[in-house]
């Protein structure tokens, strides 16, 4: 099994994305598609970024919430 280590820019962009309040345009483009190309991202019909479920993974890692 691999771990997957987030930066803590990629972090802060994944819980923003969850919480709804990071606007898509405060999302440096890099980044972005980096997330993407992990599967961390996926973009709905409309073109808003959705977390996949090994974004939501990650994140309750690093909270603490699953080993």
């Amino acid at each position: 099994m691999f771990r997957i280590v987030l930066q803590p820019e990629e972090q802060a962009i994944l819980r923003g994305i969850s919480e709804r309040s990071l606007p898509v345009s405060g999302i440096p483009g890099p980044v972005l598609l980096g997330l993407m190309a992990l599967r961390m991202l996926v973009c709905d019909e409309h073109g808003h970024p959705k977390l996949t479920e090994l974004a939501e993974a990650a994140l309750a890692r690093m909270d603490g919430r699953i080993h």
